[in-house]
């Protein structure tokens, strides 16, 4: 069994310094420092990383062969050639934070000099901020955390640290011309990371709720395109993310490398006190986790028949008119045209960060050849004028592990698990802590009856794989998917629904992820294949009509519990290749995928008035 352990570091730093910002702080300064999201002058992890290193590679042909250590393991690489499976880091680093924080605003000019004529050449005068003097010296403090079989073995780790930051002679940016110049280093020995025992769990349900706290900014689910060197993150963090981290804190813990290894029955016996959650961890359901204000409730996505009207909203669903208008000639403004319409109840809005990261060429030390990116990062708190703090809430269901008394002890360790070792989310694995609690989370808005004069109103929360593209694909030019979701909602019911209308978009998801998935089952036989998973989105509404009461009830008490489960074609397309379908398909129930809810009271306190409902209305009363 791996054991946490953290050494604090300490840097002192000569200035002149300037580690710099992505663009300028202020109106005629071409490069500041960089600060933090709470507005700390500090030193990037990922640029303290990326020193160290290097540092250690040059260091490294000077190793005793005792000594030797993999620094791909520690420190993470690219995947292989033709592979897409990540290899990160088991070294994490924090930000360097200063010990002051300078509230001049000088600057300084510098030229670039023209060789010729001996003075400064032609458009290349650039300030630059200016917050210590020459020789002054700043403390940054951070600390890195790893993790090691024993204390000795954790402390062979820090004396590296410690040698590879002594080998350096500069940090940050203007090196070249006598900035950040480094005078001392000190690395702290290693100290246990002491976790309270998480306390048993006391509910009798098959499920939880996880709250998760960042101390730094998320970056989750964003994927470069070919065409941009901008990556967005997404607001949610997705159930196969937690999932995947979970996993992986778990086989770290565990000594268990690659850290990407999957959990499964083969495996369980490396995982003594976990053996049921490893057993079962397949068929755990975790919804996507969604941003809310610290203590909140967790949010509820509305339908897509949710329209906005002179700054009024409204829905449309349960209106009988085949062209819901409004004042008898106006059609109300739908979700990808309303101004003031929030696709969310209780969702909270993270303020954003802008970073721009580069790779650093070995050989020339700049930037390397189309290496250079600009990443979108929500932090945990809104983007007011006094920021709120914002946790990630999910669900977690254990109701498809059919043994009571496995089910019992999975949700118990699984508790365990996040509270000991959960503590990174996200693309550069982010400091989280996680709490887990008893039952599902209460949402922000509440259901009516599940069933309601006959109808069911169905809106997914998140996206699901509901519709074959080869059969969408075959439809003629100008027909609608009515159809082919009426097929979808009768074979899924068995019978006992049946499709009335419906409001809905849908989306392609590929690229990395086709090529991570089922592009590795495929590549041996079709190596220039690709196929994207086609989505239908979530805020897709489903209105239905009961057949058969008691069967629907069933179906659908079934689907709020563990999601819309995967059509009949997606199970045969998806489970080729002998392996586990969600090797080839990460859209599955049990990443958070296909959640659902039935009738909303959204729908029935909220209803359009429309205008033959007036008219009939006026007929009465006369």
């Amino acid at each position: 069994m791996m054991q946490r352990y953290t050494c604090a570091i300490g840097l002192i730093v000569l200035g002149p310094f300037l580690t710099a910002a992505t663009g300028p702080d202020g109106y005629g300064v071409d490069k500041s420092a960089h600060r933090d999201h709470l507005k700390r002058l500090v030193i990037p992890s990922s640029h303290l990383k990326g020193k160290l290193r290097s540092s250690l590679e040059e260091l490294e042909p000077f190793f005793d062969p005792a000594d030797q250590f993999d620094l791909r393991e520690l420190f993470g690489t690219k995947s292989d050639e033709g592979s897409y499976e990540p290899l990160p880091a088991t070294f994490h680093f924090g930000d360097l934070v200063s010990s002051i924080d300078p509230d001049n605003e000088k600057t300084r000019t510098r030229v670039t000099i023209n060789r010729a004529s001996q003075t400064a050449k032609q458009n290349l005068l650039r300030e630059v901020e200016d917050l210590f003097p020459s020789g002054t010296e700043i403390c940054f403090n951070g600390e890195v955390t790893f993790s090691a079989p024993d204390l000795s073995a954790a402390t062979r780790l820090a004396s590296l640290v410690r040698l590879g930051l002594q080998w350096l002679a500069t940090v940050g940016a203007e090196k070249g011309v006598g900035f950040g110049r480094l005078k001392s280093v000190q690395v702290s020995a290693p100290s246990k990371k002491n976790t309270s025992a998480n306390p048993a769990l006391a509910g009798t349900t098959n499920a939880l709720h996880l709250r998760i706290t960042a101390h730094e900014p998320l970056l989750a689910g964003g994927i470069k395109s070919r065409r941009t060197n901008y990556i967005a993150s997404r607001q949610e963090l997705s159930g196969g993310l937690i999932k995947g981290a979970l996993a992986a804190a778990l086989n770290e813990a565990h000594g268990v490398f690659p850290v990407t290894k999957p959990l499964d029955a083969s495996c369980a016996t490396e995982f003594p006190g976990f053996d049921a959650l490893v057993r079962n961890f397949s068929a755990i359901r975790v919804t996507h986790a969604l941003p809310v204000l610290a203590g909140s409730p967790r949010p509820v996505r509305l339908p897509l028949s949710a329209v906005e009207y002179n700054g009024s909203i409204s829905d449309v669903a349960l209106s009988r008119e085949s062209v819901p208008l409004v004042d008898g000639c106006h059609s109300p403004a739908y979700q990808g045209d309303a101004k003031k319409l929030d696709p969310y109840i209780g969702l909270a809005k993270p303020a954003e960060l802008f970073v721009t990261r580069s790779e650093i060429n070995d050989v020339s030390q700049r930037t390397a050849e189309g290496q250079l990116f600009t990443y979108q990062f929500y932090a945990p708190h809104t983007d007011e004028k006094q920021p709120k703090p914002i946790e990630w809430i999910c669900n977690v269901n254990f109701d498809s592990i059919l043994e009571p008394a496995e089910r019992t002890a999975a949700r118990q360790q699984f508790a365990t698990a996040v509270h000991l070792h959960l503590h990174r989310l996200g693309k550069l694995g982010r400091s989280v802590t996680v709490a887990a609690n008893d039952g599902l989370a209460t949402p922000a808005a509440h259901n009516h009856d599940l069933i309601d004069d006959g109808l069911v109103l169905v809106t997914l929360q998140s996206s699901a794989i509901m519709l074959d593209p080869a059969e969408v694909r075959s439809l003629p030019l100008g027909m609608d998917l009515h159809e082919a979701y009426a097929k979808y909602w009768q074979d899924l019911s068995e019978g006992s629904l049946e499709l009335i209308d419906f409001f809905a978009h849908q989306g392609f998801e590929g690229g990395y992820l086709y090529h991570r998935y089922l592009g590795a089952a495929e590549r041996a036989d079709h190596p220039n294949r690709y196929r994207p998973y086609y989505l239908t989105l979530d805020g897709s509404l489903f209105k239905l009509q009961v057949v058969d009461e008691e069967k629907a009830i069933a179906v659908l008490t079934r689907w709020l519990s563990g999601g819309l489960p995967l059509p009949k074609w997606a199970l045969d397309e998806y489970g080729k290749y002998n392996r586990a379908i969600w090797k080839n398909c990460p859209f599955v129930p049990e990443n958070g995928y296909g959640e659902i809810a039935v009738n909303l009271n959204w729908h029935w306190d909220h209803p359009i008035e429309s205008y033959q409902a007036r008219e009939v209305d006026n007929d009465k009363s006369a």
